[in-house]
């Protein structure tokens, strides 16, 4: 159960970090910069952190369909 447990909640990290993503695209390039800014310095944008997850979110599934 702690699996499935995980599994529901990186499905649920995907889907926000999918959310997140689009706003964070909608922002213009001043607004970027200045969130950027405000984030630690080890943080990357949304828009890379979006297709690590998703594929992390895919293996796990492809593992789990075996």
């Amino acid at each position: 159960m702690n699996l499935q447990d995980f599994i529901y909640e990186l499905h649920r990290y995907a889907e926000q970090a999918h959310v997140l993503k689009d706003k964070y695209e909608k922002l213009s390039e001043t607004e970027k910069m200045l969130v950027m800014d405000a984030a630690p310095p080890s943080l990357k944008t949304p828009k890379e952190y979006f297709q690590p997850v998703y594929q992390w979110l895919e293996t796990i599934n492809n593992l789990m369909d075996k």
